[in-house]
């Protein structure tokens, strides 16, 4: 083989390892803002504070959390939705955008349609908690005590037809009691008339009440999963206690409007994969009750899809009409 000959292959086959290689994307130049359509001081936002500070060291820029609650989450995904499709405004998102369609025969933001997916990074556990000074520690002990005073009994949550509303719905009507549905928009008040013993029953995440639980002022009485945390090994599921229907696997994860280059998907998809992995962030996923997730962008859509199918049967089977 001649010298000439040598040098055109050895030129050709640097062109084809260069066109093989992943393209270099110029992102991010400037701030990322993650918006959390819930209040500050909630699952949710503590979660997106988390993530938000590791992410903003793997990507060299400061990625601002923006809290716009309202409108059941609406109000931020809505702003989120019609955001540029760059990458530089995303959504600290949940379960619950994927239930509204169910409950609503209003314009909502289409989670389907609204949004590229980006990470299904967590899942969340939710309780159901009594104020100690209601002296049960089972939940067949509080539905005892309910049989006794029907509709006198109070539980809190964050709202009508939430994923907590829905979960605690299902598990007295297959119980067959009547409790009071107490709905909050704000969760610091929701827990300080928990506290109280004004409303004595508390369904929601753990996030933001694990000092309560470690101090005994709050007593977990299961666990709204199919597996057990493991800060509260001694907290039953739902599903030990026969209520499976109630296991409706809640997650939080990060959005981007749609249109966003996947390139811009790929790139926060592999960085919030490692992040969930870093040993403090599953320290702190651990005592938040938190069980780290790693799908890809493909598989969290098809989750996406698969429960806007699913929400409607299962408010319809507890009675509540969309309005």
């Amino acid at each position: 083989m001649s010298v000439r000959i040598a040098r055109v292959l050895a030129f050709a086959a640097l062109a084809l390892h260069t066109t093989a290689a992943p393209a270099q994307i110029a992102y991010p130049t400037r701030p990322i803002r993650l918006v959390v359509p819930f209040a500050a001081g909630s699952q949710a936002d503590i979660t997106a504070r988390l993530v938000g500070a590791k992410l903003s060291e793997a990507v060299k820029q400061p990625v601002f959390v923006e809290n716009m609650p309202g409108a059941s989450a609406n109000i931020g995904g809505e702003a989120v939705a019609r955001a540029a499709p760059d990458g530089y405004t995303l959504l600290q998102g949940g379960s619950l955008m994927t239930l509204l369609p169910a409950l609503s025969v209003a314009t909502v933001v289409d989670p389907v349609t609204a949004y590229a997916p980006v990470a299904k990074f967590a899942e969340p556990r939710m309780l159901i908690m009594v104020n100690a000074s209601l002296g049960v520690s089972t939940l067949a002990e509080l539905f005892a005590r309910a049989r006794q005073a029907p509709g006198k009994i109070a539980y809190a949550t964050a709202g009508i037809g939430t994923v907590q509303h829905l979960a605690m719905a299902i598990i007295a009507q297959k119980a067959g009691v009547d409790l009071l549905h107490v709905p909050y928009a704000n969760s610091g008040l929701a827990l300080k008339d928990v506290l109280s013993g004004e409303v004595p029953v508390y369904v929601s995440f753990l996030g933001p009440l694990n000092a309560q639980l470690q101090s005994g002022q709050l007593k977990g009485l299961a666990v709204v999963s199919t597996k057990r945390i493991a800060a509260f090994p001694d907290i039953p599921t739902v599903v030990e206690l026969g209520y499976p229907e109630a296991s409706m696997a809640p997650w939080n994860g990060i959005l981007a409007p749609a249109g966003t280059p996947p390139e811009v998907v790929a790139l926060l998809n592999r960085e919030l994969a490692r992040i969930v992995e870093l040993p403090d962030v599953r320290e702190r996923f651990a005592q938040m009750g938190m069980v780290p997730l790693a799908p890809t962008p493909a598989e969290f859509a098809a989750d996406i899809r698969d429960w806007v199918v699913r929400w409607p049967a299962i408010v319809k089977s507890v009675g509540i009409e969309p309005k």
